[in-house]
């Protein structure tokens, strides 16, 4: 089996983990903040769909995803992935995780794990442009939960 590929994006944020989250739960706002993921539905508990668009295929073309719902801890987590049947392929977790700083501030760090025999095809062909949406979202996120 192939080595897990992660892509990952940090930054601070001046605000509590409570209301960095609040803005990461609100999906029905991700229009007016999120560049990379600007259309989102869920429920959010675990195992409910995720459907979202996201920013992948360039600057004016958006990609249909449906992931999973795996964890929904506030005010510190929120993951979900895909749910592929043969997971020796391919298998994506995203987790957007809040630490607590001192001073009210949260350090925002979000990480997509993928692994299988076609992780390092992805992160060929969509490595680059995930990173840059994670930092994008990041930037967005913290200038989103500090107004």
């Amino acid at each position: 089996m192939p080595a897990l590929q992660t892509v990952r994006a940090e930054i601070e944020i001046d605000a509590r983990p409570e209301k960095v989250f609040d803005v990461l739960t609100d999906l029905a706002k991700y229009p007016e903040w999120n560049p990379f993921t600007p259309s989102i539905e869920s429920t959010l508990e675990i195992g409910a769909p995720v459907r979202m668009r996201v920013r992948l295929l360039g600057a004016n073309r958006l990609s249909r995803r449906v992931e999973y719902v795996t964890e929904n801890e506030r005010p510190s987590k929120l993951c979900w992935g895909a749910d592929i049947p043969l997971r020796f392929l391919i298998r994506a977790d995203r987790c957007q995780t809040l630490v607590p700083l001192e001073g009210g501030r949260t350090r925002y760090v979000c990480t997509d794990d993928i692994s299988g025999w076609l992780a390092p095809l992805v992160i060929r062909f969509f490595g680059a442009a995930m990173q840059r949406g994670f930092e994008d979202c990041a930037l967005a996120l913290k200038k989103r939960a500090e107004s």
